[in-house]
């Protein structure tokens, strides 16, 4: 249907004809890990095999983790960002050089075997979550739920391996298991953003980027997860309530846990203004294939599926604006090409949505260095709206808000807390059960017993769950445990 709109086997070269060799290396990767096709009458976990509108699955159902260590959003601003360097002084985190609680990551930094990998380009990050929840209170039932997702990733800089300056190659392996109960609190939104349909073991993401024209324009090409590129807030990147991740409007977003092989570009005409665009394989939404245990076939286009879903975004990142520190402020728009069956029987050749959000830091604490990005300390706060065709998508609108403090207390500089609320309109399918709007509440408390380990106990309240009169409103408890190493 759609195959040729994008000359994605000849457009790459095109644009960067000096690293062809760069180029197809990545794209050669991405085929040769991918997975034997799958048969498409099968249950994917986190994906749909249904046909009809009126069953798409929204990918909030599906959950979306935080921004993982290693896993660095798109830039938001013209040029490269290099990682902070540690003090000269810093005692290397090794056995008999530092204590072990005051380490970085976990395992520290191998006995100078990591800084030397660093050094040379290498930069390995790993990272599992593992959780607890229950609903107390409300829901279809009392019940209690484990999960975990364990997240291996490689990041090869080449301007340091090859000389190739603004190139990267990242490669993540994910392995996630939630089986061991359920989303059982009767709503719509999950409470669990790492809570999937059953179990993934999967390379998710294999990409190569590269800038170009001084950092005027920013290329990424292979399997990505689309929502580290767009529709992501990082202040809300501390909820776990699925819809402060992106708002559940964009049902079709390919992100965890079916990544999806795409094209994007972001050009940067300013040092704050960015206007980019992403081409996705969307064969997970409409034919119920699972892209994030594959490569790039279906994007190509085969017998699986020729569907595609498109997005672009843009806006301004300012530093300081009045008493606001770090303003973003984006307005996005999606379309999903695919046949999609509406709610009223009828087919549709695509559907889309727009969504906007902003961001800023209201208050910071004295001492903060503005110039370095991981010195997220002070007040926060952000907005997010999502809007989608009433008659095809289970969400149709979405509004969101809330305010994070990142170092809460004198000595509790890595301690962070926020509070989120989100109101779902639902669409207009009479078969779906919904009702008319759900609104969800969360609250938590992230505890830094040592910079690599992390315990968040976290609170979530669900008012007319799925619009449905008879659910009693839900009251959820999870209590999470985050360790890097």
């Amino acid at each position: 249907m759609c195959s040729n709109i994008f000359l994605c086997r000849t457009l790459f070269p095109q644009v960067l004809p000096s690293h062809r060799g760069v180029v197809g290396y990545a794209l050669t990767a991405a085929v040769a890990v991918a997975t034997p096709a799958l048969a498409q009458d099968e249950t994917y976990a986190g994906v749909t095999d249904s046909l009809g509108a009126a069953e798409l699955v929204p990918a909030a159902a599906s959950a979306l983790p935080p921004i993982l260590p290693g896993q660095e959003p798109g830039a938001r601003e013209r040029g490269a960002v290099a990682p902070t360097p540690p003090p000269a002084d810093a005692a290397r985190e090794w056995f008999g050089h530092s204590d072990w609680w005051t380490w970085s990551r976990g395992t520290g930094d191998w006995a100078g075997a990591r800084s030397t990998m660093e050094d040379a380009g290498f930069t390995f990050n790993g990272s599992a979550i593992t959780e607890w929840s229950r609903v107390f209170a409300g829901g279809l039932d009392n019940a209690s739920a484990f999960r975990f997702l364990l997240d291996l990733n490689l990041t090869v800089e080449l301007d340091k391996v090859v000389g190739l300056k603004g190139g990267k190659i990242f490669a993540d392996f994910q392995n996630a298991d939630t089986g061991v109960g359920a989303l059982v609190h009767g709503g719509f939104q999950p409470y669990s953003n790492i809570a999937i349909n059953g179990s993934i073991t999967q390379l998710s993401q294999l990409w190569y980027e590269q800038w170009l024209f001084d950092d005027v324009l920013r290329v990424k090409v292979g399997k990505v997860d689309a929502n580290t590129e767009f529709a992501y807030i990082p202040a809300a990147g501390g909820f776990i309530n699925a819809s402060a991740g992106f708002t559940p409007t964009i049902f079709a977003l390919p992100t965890y846990p079916n990544p999806s092989t795409s094209i994007n570009a972001f050009l940067y005409p300013t040092d704050e203004w960015y206007i980019g665009f992403g081409a996705y394989d969307g064969a997970a939404t409409i034919d119920g294939v699972p892209t994030g245990s594959r490569g790039p076939a279906t994007f190509l286009s085969d017998d699986l599926s020729d569907d595609w879903f498109l997005i672009a975004e843009s806006g301004l990142t300012l530093g300081e604006a009045g008493f606001l520190r770090n303003l973003r402020i984006s307005a996005g728009g999606w379309w999903l090409i695919g046949d999609v069956t509406t709610f009223d029987g009828d087919t549709d050749n695509g559907t889309g949505g727009a969504y906007a959000l902003a961001q800023s830091r209201l208050w910071t604490p004295e001492g903060v260095d503005f110039a370095n990005d991981d010195d997220t300390r002070g007040l926060w706060a952000f907005l997010q709206g999502g809007w989608s065709d009433p008659n095809v998508a289970l969400a149709a609108q979405q509004y969101g808000g809330g305010v994070s403090l990142t170092g809460t207390f004198a000595g509790r500089d890595d301690d962070s807390t926020g509070v989120y609320c989100s109101y779902v309109v639902f669409g207009d399918d009479p078969t779906s059960g919904l009702g008319d709007q759900e609104v969800s509440l969360e609250v938590f408390y992230d505890i830094a017993i040592t910079p690599f380990l992390h315990l968040k106990p976290d609170l979530q309240w669900f008012h007319d769950p799925s619009g449905d009169d008879s659910i009693d409103d839900s009251l959820v408890g999870t209590l999470r445990l985050t360790i890097t190493f």
